[in-house]
Formats: C-alpha cells, structure tokens, sequence
C-alpha cells in the first residue's frame, strides 16, 4: 500500500499534471515503466492520482485526502479477481471500516466517485489487472532531416541559372582537384627519388681516397642518372595525363550553353517589339 501522508498528497495537487504523476512515482518508490509498452502500472497511477485530485478539488482536508487514497487503493487491490457483487460486498465493508476516519460527506463524495469511475469500468479495470499482456512491438527509428534555413526570395535566381553555375563550380572544383593531386604525386615521387640516390650512395661503400676505373665511373653516374630519370618520366607522364584532364574539364566549361532567364527573354523580346514599331512609323 502506498500509506502516503498529507503533505505528499499535497505536493502532487499542486503541481500540474505530469510533474505530478512524476512525483507520485517518486513518493510510491516505483521503478521507472515505459506506459506505451506497459499498460498496468500507468493505469494505476492514473488512478491514484485522479483520486488526490478529485478529493483535493472536492475540498478534502489534506489528511482526509491521503485516507481517500489510501481506501481507493485498498478497493483496488481486495477487488482483484473478484466478480462485480463480491466487490461491490467489498466496497460495503469497506466503507463501515472507514466510516469513523472520513467524514460521512467526503466519504458519500468519495464512493460516488468511485462508482462513476472505477465501478463503472469494472470488468476493463480487472482485464487489465488480471490478464498478462503480450507485447509484439516493432520499433522504427526515422532519422529526421531539418530543412536548411529558407533564402530571401528576392536573393534567388533562375533554375536553369543556378544548375548552370552549380555545373560550373562542380568543374572548377574538379581541376582544382587534379592540381592538388598532381602536386601530391610530383612531392612523393621526388622524395622517393632522393630516398633511392641516398640508399644508391650509401652501398657505394668506397673510400675517399679510392681510385675509380673509368668503367667503374661510368657506371655509378649512369646508375644514378637512371634514378633521377625514372622520377623524372614518371612525373612527366603524370602532368601530360593531368593536362589533358584538365583540357577536357575547360571544354566542357565552353560547351555549356549559358541559360538566359524568362525575365531577361521577356525584357528583350518587347525591346525587339517596340523597335520594329518604331521603324514602322
């Protein structure tokens, strides 16, 4: 039994509806309950606190409220499982066993509520109580997209004008890209380059002083030549295949026909007009 005390009972009557079933909870000590998902202890609490404030509005003294509460709960629990006239025996004997703690009014007032509420709605009541819910629930979980804040209306353009200058920047960013990306690739393979040449010096492994056969020489700088050149045409054959890219994204810049918008068609259209008039005169 929840056995709450008049201040709690007035701390949930005056706060509003939610924070107050939000209280209730708390004074009752019960666990958190998702309602969608688990009807009982919802409908439950909803009945305790409709009760505190039926009491509270019908002018119940604070305590007189906790003991409305408290007899409506007792109802609840002794009548679970009975049929309609045992809880209706159990309502009388209630209400001699209570009649010494409530004044006879608040109790008239009280088990008149109860019959337009909980008796009235009996057999749902013991449905709920009684029978184990099964659930079969499947959950969805929409992300929801915020639109972008509208533009100034008078700030906006053409359709036909603004696909043009997006294709443009789309094109543009493209050959930005691929200088980024040739410029990459001409860093790694220097340094590359330089790593090789390093590595090539190091395995020489002679002394300052040695003295190097002509063959022996030519060798070591054709080698070294080799390395260098092999960076060299790679980097060549990469800025030649970027040109070219490059080439084909400015033709398709030129290519694009530039939209004329209605309003300007509109404009010289009548300029035409009113010229030919003129020549007639």
């Amino acid at each position: 039994m929840s056995a709450l005390q008049a201040e709690e009972v007035r701390q949930v009557a005056e706060l509003q509806k939610e924070d107050g079933r939000c209280h209730l909870i708390k004074l009752l000590k019960w666990e958190a309950f998702d309602e969608e998902k688990d009807l009982k202890p919802g409908i439950l609490l909803d009945y305790l606190y409709n009760t505190i404030i039926f009491a509270a509005e019908k002018g119940f003294p604070w305590p007189s409220v906790a003991l409305a509460v408290c007899f409506a709960e007792e109802i609840l629990c002794e009548t679970e499982g009975k049929s309609m006239q045992e809880a209706l025996r159990k309502l009388r004997d209630k209400c001699e066993e209570y009649q010494h703690k409530l004044n006879p009014n608040f109790l008239q007032h009280l088990v008149n509520y109860l019959s337009g509420t909980f008796f009235k709605h009996y057999r749902l009541y013991q449905f709920v109580l009684c029978e184990a819910r099964e659930i079969d629930q499947t959950i969805h979980n929409l992300e929801v997209h915020i639109p972008q804040e509208v533009p100034i209306l008078k700030d906006g353009i053409d359709a036909e004008l603004w696909k043009y200058e997006k294709h443009m920047a789309e094109l543009s960013e493209a050959e930005d890209q691929l200088r980024a990306e040739m410029s990459a690739f001409r860093k790694t393979v220097q340094l590359k380059s330089v790593q090789e040449l390093e590595k090539f010096y190091k395995d020489l492994k002679f002394q300052d002083k040695e003295v190097l056969e002509r063959a022996n020489l030519e060798k070591i700088i054709k080698d070294a030549y080799d390395i260098q050149m092999t960076a060299a045409s790679e980097i060549l054959q990469k800025e030649i295949e970027t040109s070219f890219q490059i080439l084909d994204l400015r033709v398709q810049k030129t290519t694009i026909p530039l939209p004329v918008s209605k309003s300007v068609h509109l404009s010289t259209t009548k300029e035409i007009k009113s010229g030919i008039m003129k020549r007639k005169k």
